[in-house]
C-alpha cells in the first residue's frame, strides 16, 4: 500500500512492526505504535487498519470490548471488506454469545465475494458455528457440508482451512463420520499442498479419532 499523502505512513509497514509487537507480547508498545499513526492520518483505509490492528491488540489482552469497538469503526471505514465482517461475527461467537447477529455478518461476508473459495467456507464456518450455538444441528450440518464441499481448491495453503465448525461439531458428538470427511479432505489437500508440518498435525488428528463407520465420499 502506498503511503498516506498527509504524514508518509505506510499502513501496512506500521502493520506488520505491530504484529511483531504483539508476537513477542509487547503489547503496550504495538498500541502506542498504532494509535500514534492513527492521530497522524485522515486515510481511510489507512484508519480502517490501524483499528483492526488495534483490535487484535486489545484481542489478545482480553480487552474484547475494546477489540469489538476498534473492529466495529474499521468495519464502518471498509463496508465492502469481507474478512472484517467475519472478524466482528467471530467475536460476536466467542465472547458475546450474540449468534444471530454473527449469522447476519457472515451471511453479508458470503453475499460480498461469493466468487471467493477462502472467504466462501469462513463465512460458512462462522454461520454454522452459530447456528450450532443456538442448538440448530441440522443448519450447522449443512454448512459444514458446504464448507468442504469444493475439497478446499482454490486455497492457497492449509492456513486458510477453518476447523472452528467441525472441532465444535466433534465436542457435540454431531455426525463423527462428516467431521472425519472434512479432516481427511483436509488432510489431502496439505499432502497436495506439500505441508509437513499440517500433515503430520492433522494425521495426529485422524489418529486420534474415533472408529467411525464407512467414510462419506
Amino acid at each position: 500500500m502506498t503511503a498516506t499523502a498527509e504524514s508518509g505512513i505506510q499502513p501496512q509497514e506500521v502493520c506488520s512492526r505491530a504484529f511483531a509487537l504483539m508476537r513477542d507480547k509487547q503489547h503496550a508498545e504495538a498500541e502506542k505504535l498504532l494509535a500514534n499513526c492513527l492521530a497522524k492520518t485522515t486515510d481511510p483505509v489507512a484508519t480502517a487498519l490501524f483499528h483492526s490492528a488495534l483490535g487484535v491488540c486489545a484481542k489478545l489482552q482480553g480487552a474484547m470490548k475494546a477489540a469489538w469497538k476498534h473492529y466495529q469503526r474499521a468495519e464502518k471505514l471498509l463496508p465492502e471488506d469481507p474478512a472484517l465482517k467475519l472478524i466482528s461475527a467471530r467475536l460476536l461467537i466467542e465472547e458475546f454469545a450474540q449468534y444471530d447477529q454473527a449469522i447476519k455478518k457472515g451471511e453479508k461476508a458470503l453475499a460480498k465475494v461469493p466468487q471467493n473459495p477462502v472467504v466462501v467456507h469462513h463465512a460458512l464456518v462462522t454461520i454454522g458455528e452459530a447456528y450450532g450455538r443456538k442448538g440448530d444441528k441440522r443448519r450447522a450440518i449443512d454448512c459444514l457440508c458446504q464448507a468442504m464441499a469444493g475439497d478446499f481448491q482454490g486455497f492457497v495453503t492449509t492456513k486458510n482451512v477453518d476447523f472452528h465448525l467441525v472441532e465444535f461439531c466433534l465436542a457435540k458428538g454431531w455426525e463423527p463420520t462428516l467431521c472425519r470427511a472434512f479432516l481427511e479432505k483436509a488432510h489431502a489437500f496439505a499432502r497436495s499442498v506439500q505441508e509437513t508440518d499440517w500433515v503430520l498435525l492433522i494425521a495426529r488428528m485422524l489418529a486420534a479419532f474415533p472408529s467411525v463407520p464407512d467414510r462419506v465420499a
